[in-house]
This record gives structure tokens, C-alpha cells and sequence, in this order.
């Protein structure tokens, strides 16, 4: 059960998906939600520019930037409320931190799952949100749109320590579905390894609970489009996969599965482990 959830927050639009999704999960297991407030720090900016200009900073432009910045406390605040109040969940909203990064990662290391928002893991938050999924190895659910019913399932499965981490943070999510796909790349190496086979997997979720799995091959090098379009294909609300299972500066230079399913925008919701 995700007894204990994080969300970082952006203070954006996007707030209100995060928050109800959370929320929604928080109550299926009378869970907790933390909200982690992460949005840019425009008086730190400020300060240092005009530091490095040499420049003295006017007061009235202190003193918007610091309501600018109590305006989107605020907001967060009242998405957290009025997710708590449509979910009938327990959202508690911490203070923004002087570096949201240190404050997700310590929150992230007791958490079940920690939830981002795609369009601020793909913009503002990235840096936070790859910290998180890395150097922290705390799972991470991507929220892509409001719903949160998790009725299909689908998991990239490869057989690897990364995908075994997401599949374990993902089985409350697992148990919530109707039906599980397990998408198998019959080009990647090491398919016949017991742990790669689709049949292991599967004898996995029963004992947990997961039933109605079936597998779906894809092949291909363009793995993550074959992936999407798999899942498109079957209505499927969520993506389980490893992440990152290659050395980080290789995907950043030549890009990835990872990095191309969490910059997709027409993407399910994605769970991902490193």
C-alpha cells in the first residue's frame, strides 16, 4: 500500500492533477500525502545578479519577489486543500526549502513513491526530478493528466535491477488493475536469462495479488515510441520502467528510452526506478 506519498510541487496549473492523483492514492490506503514545495527561488536569483552587477537592489523589487513567492506558496496550498477536501486525504504542505532538491531528496528516502507532474519534470523541476530518480533512487510516478484510476497496467520488462525496482514500488498500483501488460523487447540481449522471462514476472504478481497478466512483444531499436504505441494500443493508464539502466552521460549525449518516454506528452502516467 503507498502508505506515504511525496509530491513536489510547482505552484503552476499542473498542481491540481499532482495533487488530486496523490490524493486519490493517499486515501485508497489511508495514506499520507507530503507536499514539497519546489518552485524557482526569484529572490536568490535577484540577489545574485544584482551582486554580480555590483548592484544595490531596490526595495520595491524585494518586496515583489517575496510576494510573488507567498502568492505561490499560497496557491499550493489551496490545490492541497481542495485535493484533500475531493479526495477525502491527508495532505500536509511543508515551507519552500532554500534548495527544494535537498528537501525532496530527504522526504523521498521514507517515501513510498515520489510524484512529479510531467510538464514540471520536463521544465522547471527537471533538475530536482532527475536528483530524485538518480542520486536519491527513490521511485518516481510521473503524473501525464488527471485521472487516476489505474485500471491497465503496462510494464517494460527487461529483467533488470532497475525494472525489478520499479515493479516492486509499483504493486500497490498493480493490484489496483484490471489487467497488467508485460511489453518484451525480443531484440534486447540476455532474453533468455530466467529473470528476463515474462512467465517469471508474471509468477511474481500472482503471489502478490496481480492478476489478468499478459505479454505483448515489440522489437525495434526505437524502444520507447514501440513502447507508447503498445500501451496507446491498449488503453493502458500507467508504464512501469527501469530507468537509466545505461551510463547516465551516454544517455544525456545520445538520449534514451528514458529520457524520450518522460519528454513524451502524449504519455500515460510513468513509474520509473533506477
Amino acid at each position: 500500500m503507498l502508505k506515504s506519498i511525496v509530491a513536489v510541487a510547482s505552484g503552476g496549473p499542473e498542481d491540481e492533477a499532482l495533487l488530486g492523483v496523490s490524493a486519490a492514492l493517499a486515501a485508497r490506503s489511508d495514506g499520507v500525502v507530503q507536499v514539497i514545495p519546489a518552485f524557482p527561488d526569484a529572490a536568490a536569483d535577484l540577489i545574485y545578479y544584482g551582486a554580480t552587477l555590483g548592484a544595490s537592489l531596490p526595495e520595491v523589487a524585494v518586496e515583489r519577489v517575496v510576494a510573488s513567492e507567498r502568492e505561490r506558496q499560497e496557491k499550493i496550498e489551496a490545490a492541497a486543500r481542495a485535493a484533500a477536501s475531493a479526495k477525502n486525504a491527508k495532505l500536509n504542505v511543508a515551507a519552500r526549502d532554500l534548495v527544494p532538491a535537498i528537501a525532496v531528496a530527504n522526504a523521498a528516502v521514507l517515501a513510498d513513491v515520489t510524484v512529479f507532474h510531467g510538464a514540471a519534470a520536463r521544465g522547471a523541476l527537471n533538475g530536482v526530478f532527475a536528483e530524485t530518480l538518480i542520486s536519491t533512487r527513490a521511485p518516481c510516478l510521473i503524473v501525464n493528466g488527471a485521472s487516476d484510476a489505474f485500471a491497465c497496467g503496462a510494464i517494460a520488462w527487461d529483467g533488470s535491477a532497475q525494472a525489478g525496482r520499479a515493479v516492486r514500488a509499483a504493486l500497490p498500483l498493480l493490484q489496483l488493475a484490471s489487467k497488467v501488460l508485460v511489453l518484451r523487447n525480443t531484440e534486447d540481449e540476455g532474453l533468455d536469462d530466467h529473470a528476463a522471462s515474462p512467465a517469471a514476472l508474471a509468477e511474481y504478481l500472482a503471489r502478490h495479488g496481480v492478476k489478468s497478466v499478459a505479454t505483448h512483444d515489440i522489437s525495434g531499436d526505437r524502444v520507447a515510441p514501440s513502447l507508447l504505441e503498445a500501451v496507446r494500443a491498449e488503453k493502458c493508464d500507467l508504464l512501469i520502467s527501469g530507468a537509466y539502466g545505461r551510463p547516465r552521460l551516454y544517455e544525456m549525449v545520445l538520449g534514451g528510452t528514458t529520457r524520450t518516454l518522460v519528454q513524451a506528452e502524449a504519455a500515460p502516467h510513468l513509474l520509473l526506478a533506477h
